[in-house]
């Protein structure tokens, strides 16, 4: 997508808020029409102190009816129309900013909103594609840079161009010749600026990028802090940023420079302009001074709102830049989006299928023709080594992938016919990495269910062993436990998370390597809560440690994306196959440990 394509997308979203933009310009005629009358009167000023009377108004450049008044209202009345003009202006100032403000606020607000909406839309696979720090900057400099286009670029295009017409009718209403000479050179300094433009817009499109690239490397230092100052890699990662910090200055550097050189340029052939015209002017006596003035101050003020609308370019070419980079965020696709004509999934009667599924990521094999059953009240498990497939058949059930062959069936139907969203509620997922949110414990625990009752939540609790910690807590379930639960243990993170899915009610619970990242202690305290929970209820189970899983009722040995074995755990050790060779490997090495 080009710059130009981006700044239309983005004009579309003044389109809601069309009538604060009129208010705007309403006010903005205002104030063109004040600017004008301000340069209309310079020359019966010049009349009214050179006179010092009711005479100053009359002749070929008159104020027709202060020239009937008496001397001494004509005294008061000019500085009064001067006082005038100057409260009309300053309500039109005032009314064009308010208006444009709000204009600004509200289409950055929805655009906010439509991209937040987006990225929580997406497969955990696209968003591992992009840096966490540069998806920050999208919300925080990108949409600084529309907000300022909205509020000021808008504005000027529409107060600095009626100006400019309304300067230039005055001009041209004095002296037709004169007028054209000294106006002439708005054209004829298009060109050039449009090729400062153009070397502008890139260094502001790099620049935009390298601060990405900035966002993206703190957020990653800030989070691997340990690592870094584990292996003394302060040298390293500050040559890469000081390497992010150079490009991002040339770049800016660059543009800045290209946009100074517009209204440099602006302000030589202006003066060059003005020179030739008062030249003439005095060579010929085309005009008496009078009128001369109110034509020079047309012209001088009409040069200032040219130059804006060349200086606040700079606010449009930084918003096409960030509209480019929110727009290809915008624009992404869920893998799995619903077709016409979809309908909500029916409550699950008998179990779920995935028959015959393939999946890549890239050249990267996933899954090679897995056939997979999930009987409605069974426990499912499956294990095997890294990198087998366990996981990504997490993702395609919850429909955070789409087989590229095979299907995925609810009883027996396909679930392309079901909306995803109806699919997925379905299922309660619980981590490897326990997920909280800031807040307090019940507002994490009721995230599945905002309706759920105190009594119900508790309920949940006591089914995950998480009731006795919770109440030991300074406030309770109303304890702020901080971003991502930082003041809690992981095996309290993790009963919290395997709470708020048993209270979600949904018939299907997924547990995808649930205990790996646990200590021993936190993982009997969680391996105890899942004891509770799992019996009769529908689920899948992924673990790397078998010990997880030796109550399911079916066990599937996953590698290489397909199922080499399944049975029960004691029909599995007695076939003596995979599944035996790896539960002997752990329980050797468990004791060897113990020992």
């Amino acid at each position: 997508m080009g710059t130009r394509e981006a700044l239309l997308r983005l004009l579309r979203y003044g389109r809601p808020h069309v009538g604060v933009l009129v208010s705007a310009f309403a006010c903005m005629a205002v104030l063109g029409v004040g600017t004008g009358a301000y340069a209309y009167l310079m020359g019966p000023a010049l009349r009214f102190l050179l006179s010092g009377g009711t005479e100053g108004f009359g002749g070929e450049h008159a104020v027709p009816w202060l020239s009937k008044l008496p001397r001494e209202a004509a005294l008061w009345g000019f500085p009064l129309v001067v006082v005038l003009v100057g409260v009309v202006k300053g309500v039109g100032y005032l009314g064009q900013f308010y208006f444009m403000g709000l204009f600004a606020q509200r289409v950055v607000k929805d655009l906010r909103r439509d991209l937040f909406l987006r990225l929580t839309a997406l497969s955990p696979s696209q968003l591992s594609k992009e840096r966490v720090g540069d998806l920050l900057s999208r919300f925080s400099s990108d949409m600084t840079a529309v907000e300022w286009a909205a509020m000021y670029t808008v504005g000027s295009y529409l107060r600095d161009t009626l100006q400019v017409l309304v300067l230039a009718s005055v001009a041209l209403a004095m002296s037709p010749l004169l007028g054209g000479l000294m106006l002439a050179v708005i054209p004829l300094a298009a060109l050039p600026a449009s090729r400062l433009t153009r070397k502008a817009l890139k260094g502001t499109r790099e620049g935009q990028s390298q601060l990405g690239q900035l966002a993206g490397q703190l957020h990653e230092g800030l989070g691997g802090i340990r690592t870094i100052q584990a292996f003394n890699g302060q040298a390293a990662e500050l040559a890469r940023f000081s390497a992010h910090t150079q490009a991002h200055e040339k770049a800016v550097v660059g543009a800045a420079w290209a946009r100074g050189a517009v209204p440099g340029m602006m302000e030589v052939l202006a003066a060059a302009a003005l020179a030739g015209a008062l030249a003439y002017a005095a060579a010929t006596r085309a005009m008496e001074p009078a009128a001369l003035l109110s034509l020079l101050t047309a012209v001088i003020l009409v040069y200032q709102p040219v130059k804006d609308l060349g200086r606040v370019t700079q606010f449009a070419m930084q918003a096409g830049a960030a509209g480019e980079r929110l727009f290809a965020l915008l624009d992404l696709r869920h893998p799995v989006e619903d077709p016409p004509g979809v309908v909500p999934a029916p409550p699950l009667q008998q179990g779920l299928r995935l028959e015959d599924v393939h999946f890549s990521y890239g050249p990267r094999r996933a899954l090679e023709g897995l056939t997979l059953e999930l009987p409605v009240g069974k426990v499912t498990a499956l294990v095997g080594p890294s990198g087998g497939g366990k996981s990504t058949v997490t993702s395609l059930l919850l429909r955070f992938e789409k087989p590229q062959s095979g299907r995925l069936l609810l009883d027996g139907v396909d679930a392309d016919r079901y909306e995803a969203a109806s699919v997925r509620s379905r299922f309660a997922l619980v981590t490897q990495e326990p997920l909280l949110f800031s807040g307090s414990v019940l507002d994490n625990l009721r995230f599945g269910r905002p309706d759920a009752t105190l009594e119900e939540v508790e309920a949940a609790a006591r089914v995950a062993h998480a009731d006795g910690f919770i109440r030991a807590l300074p406030q309770g379930y109303e304890t702020l436990i901080g971003e991502r639960g930082v003041t809690l243990s992981g095996g309290q993170r993790q009963r919290l998370c395997i709470a708020r899915a048993v209270l979600s009610r949904a018939p299907v619970l997924v547990l995808d390597e649930a205990t790996s990242s646990l200590d021993p202690e936190s993982e009997r305290e969680v391996q105890a809560a899942l004891a509770a929970v799992l019996p009769g209820r529908t689920a899948l189970v992924i673990a790397h440690r078998l010990s997880t899983v030796t109550a399911a009722d079916i066990i599937h040995v996953v590698e290489a994306g397909r199922i080499l074995e399944s049975g029960s755990h004691e029909e599995l050790l007695r076939a003596g196959g995979r599944y035996a060779g790896l539960w002997t490997l752990q329980t050797s090495g468990a004791e060897r440990g113990a020992a």
